[in-house]
């Protein structure tokens, strides 16, 4: 809960609970409605108003009027010695208990529907986004309903920023009212579930400067119907230690994708997979997508690195390039190391293995890989899959397995509710701690295969009692 929904609740507790008491009620009673109303304001003006707060608005209006009316009863002698207060009687007891409940259900709303917050990140730059569509018009788009149609996506960017003091708070969701809706049914939750996710506080400030470059790059790929912005906190924290990141929304296997001019895209299992369901024989089309899609994007970067302006104009520093994905993405990721030289390291956070091209067991890519996966990493016949490239990649690779973890607890996704484990979204580890952890390993790791900068920390023992880390 945010301060000022804190205290305008807590205003109302002496209110609501006094006529159980056997104790005389204090004139100063009839001022708590008011500066509850106050907290209200304050609340409404500073923090933003959500659905969760209405039973707490109702019973400041509630309470704001019986003191009112009470008030005028004696005539508006607020702090006269003689002002009568209401007798306690049966009926204003029973009140009294209803109004308990109300304020308990109050309290409950906005404490399990949190607005959600991101791990703190702790690099030294501020951190800034913006969002770019792309085309090319070199390679046609299988999976759209026109033949020959080129294949386009929307891209979103977070880089190190060198802010003017102009810049508006970027929001998670910049079309919630259509992106709510759609990413909620996703996962089986109401809609009412992230109405309110663009109060979250990010830190992330919309279209600045870049600061001074130029950066190594990071390119991130979302998971089957997921949305670029699902790991917004790794993006942040990395941005804040000077990479660029780039999230991709892979159009027509993403939740949803709004293009400039309007149109909207959504998730369509049945353009991708011959039964509708997933699968990895249709996956390994999928994965090969995308893997296009990254060497597009990159393509594109190299052209806007080379000119003379431009928001990235020579920030951009493409020869150390790493890649991360989660689930189908951690499959396009490795794809992608597999197929283009320009990968020098790749992370998969619970990554299906499944689709990618069976080269990689004869002839795998010598890049460095970390993968971070539930202890079932999307079960049996994936993991043994993954087990089979681990053992055949030449290089360094890094096997962490994370406790009490479910697949989505490698996204923000679990910082909606505390609810979460209750609503499917994760094993049941502490989601801050957990991502926090991820943010570390993920940061040590392309700080040294990417930037070169060993910190030391992979070669530790895990110091985490959740993480079992198994180098190869």
């Amino acid at each position: 809960m945010r301060l000022f929904e804190i205290l305008l609740l807590v205003a109302l507790v002496p209110v609501i609970a006094w006529p159980l008491l056997p104790l005389r009620r204090p004139r100063w009673l009839l001022w708590l409605p008011f500066l509850g109303l106050l907290f209200t304001l304050l609340h409404l003006g500073l923090e933003g108003d959500r659905w969760q707060m209405v039973p707490g608005y109702g019973l400041t209006a509630v309470t704001l009027l019986v003191a009112l009316l009470h008030l005028a009863q004696n005539g508006w002698r607020i702090w006269a010695k003689d002002t009568q207060s209401p007798p306690t009687t049966h009926r204003s007891r029973l009140l009294s208990l209803f109004g308990l409940v109300i304020l308990a259900i109050a309290f409950a709303l906005p404490i399990l529907l949190p607005v959600p917050s991101l791990v703190a990140q702790t690099g030294p730059y501020a951190v800034g986004t913006t969002t770019l569509h792309l085309v090319d018009n070199g390679r046609s788009d299988i999976y759209a309903p026109e033949e020959g149609s080129p294949r386009e996506f929307m891209v979103q960017f977070w880089y190190p920023a060198a802010l003017t003091g102009t810049e508006k708070e970027a929001v998670f969701l910049p079309d919630l009212p259509v992106a709510g809706p759609v990413i909620a049914a996703q996962f089986d939750l109401p809609s009412l579930m992230l109405t309110h996710i663009n109060l979250a506080d990010l830190d992330i400030w919309q279209d600045p400067p870049a600061a001074a470059g130029p950066f190594p790059v990071i390119i991130f790929a979302h998971g089957l119907s997921g949305i670029r912005q699902q790991n917004t906190g790794m993006a942040r924290e990395l941005a804040s230690h000077g990479y660029v990141v780039a999230a991709i929304d892979h159009t027509y296997a993403n939740a949803l994708s709004l293009f400039p001019d309007g149109r909207v895209i959504f998730y369509d299992p049945c353009r991708l997979f011959t039964d509708c369901r997933s699968n990895y024989v249709d996956g390994r089309r999928l994965v090969q997508q995308w893997a296009g899609d990254i060497a597009f994007l990159l393509d594109t970067m190299t052209a806007w690195d080379e000119t003379t302006s431009g928001i990235f104009a020579g920030r951009l520093n493409l020869e150390q390039l790493g890649l991360f994905g989660h689930s189908t993405g951690g499959g396009a990721m490795l794809q992608f190391c597999l197929d283009d030289p320009r990968c020098d390291a790749g992370l998969g956070l619970d990554a299906w293995a499944l689709p990618v091209d069976e080269r990689i067991l004869t002839t795998p890519p010598p890049q460095p890989f970390l993968f971070i996966s539930t202890p079932h990493w999307l079960g049996e016949e994936n993991q043994a899959r993954a087990h089979a490239i681990l053992d055949a990649l030449p290089g360094p690779t890094y096997e962490l397995t994370l406790a009490n973890t479910g697949h989505y607890d490698f996204t923000d996704l679990v910082r909606l509710s505390p609810l979460s484990p209750q609503l499917g979204l994760s094993g049941g580890i502490n989601n801050k701690y957990s991502l926090a952890l991820q943010n570390r390993y993920v940061l040590a790791f392309f700080d040294k295969y990417v930037r070169m900068q060993d910190t030391g920390f992979l070669s530790q023992p895990s110091p985490y009692p959740e993480l079992t880390v198994r180098q190869r």
